[in-house]
């Protein structure tokens, strides 16, 4: 009995559906992330949070520390993608985060801050959620002079 090669055309359908799912997954990634950015911008707490995962190390940490930092201000962020690596259930994401807080006060002072955010990610119930995020001082409240 002869062997049956596989066709070219199948080859290149699920090539295809495999770059599309890896694609589908990094968009997903990206909105998940723009979610959060446009929370701290909205001083929404609840709605940044919620791309974490509860049982993620630091989320008590981080539970504490954002209402406190968008309570004190305005938040505006940037972000720039250096790494996003993995597959449909986990992701491993590196991220150049500027963030800029304006005090309450339009006298206050400006504070800035960049830095390499390391984040894990899993797909949990059909979602991406945080399940690890290092530094999570990053998103610590400023402390004012």
């Amino acid at each position: 009995m002869p062997a049956i090669a596989p066709r070219p055309v199948a080859v290149l359908v699920l090539a295809l559906i495999a770059v599309s799912a890896h694609a589908g997954d990094h968009e997903d990634v990206l909105d998940l992330f723009g979610s959060m950015t446009s929370a701290l911008s909205e001083a929404n707490a609840p709605l940044f949070l919620k791309g974490i995962d509860k049982s993620s190390t630091d989320y008590e940490k981080l539970a504490t520390y954002v209402p406190a930092l968008v309570a004190q201000g305005d938040a505006a962020s940037s972000l720039e993608f250096l790494k996003d690596e993995g597959d449909g259930q986990k992701r491993d994401v590196e991220i150049d985060w500027f963030l800029e807080l304006r005090n309450v006060n339009p006298a206050g002072p400006l504070v800035r801050r960049r830095e390499i955010i390391k984040c894990r990610l899993e797909k949990r119930k059909k979602k991406w959620r945080i399940v690890a995020l290092s530094p999570v001082d990053f998103f610590a409240p400023p402390k004012y002079q």
